[in-house]
């Protein structure tokens, strides 16, 4: 990989994922999809307010930068009401809930790499273990 490619920054980092989708799409494919466009709208409807940069979108995971770690927990507070709001008033089986995991480091970010199946598939399963600690 060459240094053009490449860049290194402290970085906030989110992977967010929803509890349960895998479970809900063998049982009911249809609900699965609605749940999963009606949560990717909120949650980009939220990055933004934080100065989030939406990098990826993993099935029903969000790979989310942000400038400072104060902002991916404010980030993360804010998704977690809006979820209990919208989840007030709704069936079990219409809840979308989330795991969500913030971790701050010094990143190198080798786009060309980044956008490659095999970052995508190594980061999902470290990125789910990462939010299953949270």
């Amino acid at each position: 990989m060459s240094a053009d490619n490449e860049q290194r920054r402290l970085a906030a980092i989110m992977f967010t994922d929803m509890v349960g989708y895998s479970a809900l799409s063998q049982r009911d494919d249809m609900l699965a999809q609605e749940l999963l466009e009606e949560h990717r709208r909120l949650l980009r409807e939220i990055f933004p307010r934080f100065h989030g940069t939406e990098i990826k979108t993993i099935g029903d995971a969000f790979l989310v930068e942000f400038g400072s770690a104060l902002e991916a927990a404010q980030c993360a507070i804010e998704i977690q009401r809006t979820l209990a709001k919208r989840n007030h008033d709704v069936t079990s089986d219409r809840r979308i809930e989330l795991k969500i995991g913030n971790w701050r480091a010094r990143a190198a970010f080798a786009f060309r790499w980044m956008w490659s199946g095999r970052f995508a598939t190594r980061s999902k399963q470290d990125l789910k273990n990462l939010a299953r600690r949270s």
